[in-house]
């Protein structure tokens, strides 16, 4: 066996086998010079979810100790979405104040000069599941950017396709939130990173002198309209500065994906541009659907890549199918969008099959109604080189299954291909990331931070980095730039997790 496919197979079996506790090191993890530069302690009291995971019939059973938190679709809402940015020396990280009490929206930069923290509380508290402060609500993240162009900061927050009449009326006026600072807020002395940066809103919708949140971004009420069912804020930085936002319209079988610009000369965002509409089957679709996956900006282009969650109750996917995948040429993403072949697609996309790469549904025989399960470990990336990554997970629904089968599928399109290579040779991970020409795998090994690394274009991993400390970690989000890797985490405490946990941020040099 090469050398490269034994550290690979090594590395796979540490993460398949992450319940044995052994580390088993080849030659070319102890030549790696991915090193950790910084760890520093954000806060102390980050908010977490440690209660009952809920579902809709037992809402009304919500516990309303201040010590217990339960939730509705994950338990993580602090160091978790698009939760940390880097803007010169600085780096920038968001979360939800702890304990349950709490909840409030925080905004937190490390200065890597003076080794300073400085952090903002923010009135707004996570108002909860469809406004309930009883069960937290772990979709509802913050999204952050920095404009790089005039040193402006910019979050959209705890929100989950609200409008003015949905769940009783309770976001009436209050169903976007977004809030932005002064230009050059972002370079503010460590002493002067305080609330009085940011723009509090006067407008006719105002909740008072305290009200920081915007309904809109274009700075216009009458554009509201264009601000309402919105979910999961992303933001991106083009190549020459420019800020877009995307995030998703609608619902979960029936969603768009949608995306703004920034304009740094008026200090206000454009209306939503569609990417693909919703309600297709009134486009001509046979079946309305929606999208699990992501837009990002990678290589010089915005792109999606996701799964199809169809309105079709009769095939055998029980939730997702497929992986799809789209680039735009244009620079900011308005048009002149494309299939992974270079064929131009419909614009805004209508019919999915038009950008469709394969079908992970294929791996398992099983053709009973919603007996194939394709919902965790998707993710993707695409080098500087312009090789494509996706990752996807199939099983079948029912672990009882006679013919039970769980598969775990590395596509990928080398820079100079024509088509996907198909692997099913594999581990698995919950997200890809990308730098230079190079794809990696960042995660959490029994709580300790590790990273695995493949040339792009190739399927060939090897583990290069694997923290040495004591701290263990519960779960994290990276941002990588610039050659190095931001982990934001949130330490797991020995016992009981609570309401209230510590954040970390790391600092991965991945010796590009």
């Amino acid at each position: 066996m090469h050398h490269n496919q034994s550290c690979t197979r090594i590395a796979r079996a540490l993460r398949v086998n992450l319940c044995t506790g052994t580390l088993i090191l080849c030659a070319a993890f102890a030549n790696a010079n991915v090193s950790l530069k910084t760890q520093v302690k954000i806060a102390d009291n980050a908010l977490h979810f440690n209660g009952k995971d809920l579902n809709i019939k037992n809402l009304n059973s919500a516990n309303k100790s201040p010590d217990t938190y339960d939730f509705f679709f994950g338990r993580n809402i602090s160091a978790h979405g698009d939760a940390v940015k880097t803007y010169k020396h600085y780096v920038f990280m968001t979360w939800y104040l702890g304990g349950k009490e709490n909840r409030n929206v925080m905004l937190s930069r490390y200065n890597t000069l003076t080794g300073v923290v400085s952090t903002i509380k923010f009135p707004h508290k996570h108002t909860g599941f469809r406004g309930d402060p009883n069960i937290g609500e772990s979709h509802n993240t913050i999204g952050l950017a920095i404009s790089p162009l005039n040193g402006t900061i910019h979050m959209v927050y705890d929100l989950h396709a609200y409008d003015d009449n949905n769940h009783g009326g309770k976001f009436k006026d209050d169903f976007f939130r977004y809030s932005y600072s002064l230009k050059n807020a972002a370079d503010a002395e460590d002493k002067d990173f305080t609330l009085d940066l940011f723009v509090k809103d006067t407008s006719p919708v105002s909740q008072g002198k305290d009200d920081y949140k915007h309904l809109t971004m274009t700075g216009d009420l009458n554009d509201r309209a264009n601000f309402a069912r919105l979910t999961y804020p992303k933001f991106f930085e083009t190549d020459d500065g420019t800020l877009l936002l995307y995030m998703r319209l609608g619902g979960n079988n029936n969603g768009a994906y949608v995306f703004n610009r920034y304009d740094q000369l008026t200090n206000t965002w454009s209306r939503f541009t569609h990417f693909n509409y919703n309600n297709q089957i009134t486009k001509g679709n046979e079946y309305n659907w929606g999208l699990y996956g992501s837009m990002k900006y990678l290589n010089g282009k915005l792109r999606v890549g996701f799964q199809q969650r169809s309105n079709n109750k009769k095939d055998k996917f029980i939730y997702q199918n497929g992986v799809y995948y789209a680039y735009s040429d244009h620079p900011q993403g308005f048009g002149d969008w494309k299939n992974h072949k270079g064929e131009t697609m419909t614009w805004p996309l209508v019919h999915s099959d038009e950008i469709k790469v394969f079908e992970p549904g294929d791996y398992i025989d099983h053709t009973e109604v919603d007996s194939v399960h394709i919902v965790q470990g998707f993710d993707w990336t695409v080098t500087a080189r312009g090789d494509i990554h996706i990752m996807s997970k199939v099983r079948s629904t029912n672990r009882k299954h006679p013919d039970y089968k769980e598969i775990n599928i590395h596509s990928y399109k080398p820079a100079d291909a024509k088509d996907f290579i198909i692997s099913t040779d594999f581990a698995g991970a919950t997200a890809i990331y990308t730098s230079g020409d190079n794809i990696y795998i960042i995660g959490l090994d029994q709580g300790t931070p590790f990273v695995e690394k493949a040339v792009g274009g190739t399927n060939n991993f090897t583990r290069v980095y694997k923290a040495k400390g004591k701290k263990k970690f519960d779960h994290g989000v990276v941002h990588i730039t610039g050659g190095k890797a931001y982990y934001f985490l949130m330490e797991r405490l020995p016992g009981d997790l609570t309401t209230s946990q510590p954040l970390y941020l790391q600092i991965i040099d991945l010796d590009i």
